[in-house]
């Protein structure tokens, strides 16, 4: 039960950073490119 909501943590924390990140990433290469 605790590794469940551990996981749901993780994925949460995950989408909240990766989201802007990968959007970053990608206006970056753009950029590059």
């Amino acid at each position: 039960m605790g590794s469940q909501v551990f996981f749901q943590l993780i994925s949460l924390f995950f989408v909240i950073i990766a989201g802007p990140l990968i959007i970053f990433l990608l206006v970056f290469s753009g950029n590059k490119l």
